[in-house]
């Protein structure tokens, strides 16, 4: 079953281009000549805009996407604000089940972190880290419940690697 927070992202997607356009607006309607600009010279809704997309960034709105239906997990993860800038090589994964040696979740005040740590056939180890703040809970257990059944099957056949 995929798992992905697409609707919440697709609000603060919508929420950041309201905001940029709000400064645009407003540095637009600073320059018309007439008692309209008046309005707009101190630029505030300009300043409240770009206060508001900062929060968005300090917040670290992502977009998450987990799916673990046949022998190879599928995850995305990529920024707001920065993920039309990152290459396809660092926002989606794909890996086999059987590489899956332990992850680990963490809650903090403001963030969910899961780690995923994996072993190639060659013995090398790596380590995935994802931000999943804005995954609502009940799918949250859902990721988190398959990746404990799939570590159980993976240590009880060390062989399996």
């Amino acid at each position: 079953m995929p798992v992905c927070n697409k609707k919440l992202f697709l609000f603060f997607r919508i929420v950041l281009i309201f905001l940029l356009l709000v400064i645009v607006a407003d540095v637009l309607l600073s320059n018309v000549h007439g008692s309209l600009s008046y309005y707009f010279e101190n630029h505030i809704p300009a300043f409240v805009a770009g206060a508001m997309i900062i929060g968005l960034a300090f917040v670290r709105v992502n977009y998450f996407r987990y799916e673990d239906e046949y022998e190879i997990i599928h995850i995305t993860a990529k920024s707001l604000l920065f993920g039309k800038f990152s290459s396809p090589a660092n926002t989606r994964y794909e890996f086999p089940k059987r590489m899956i040696t332990n992850f680990e979740y963490k809650e903090g005040l403001l963030q969910k972190k899961l780690t995923i740590h994996l072993k190639t056939e060659n013995g090398k180890k790596y380590i995935r880290k994802f931000d999943l703040s804005f995954v609502p809970m009940r799918k949250l257990n859902y990721v988190l419940n398959s990746l404990k059944k799939i570590k159980t099957a993976n240590n009880s056949h060390p062989n399996f690697i």
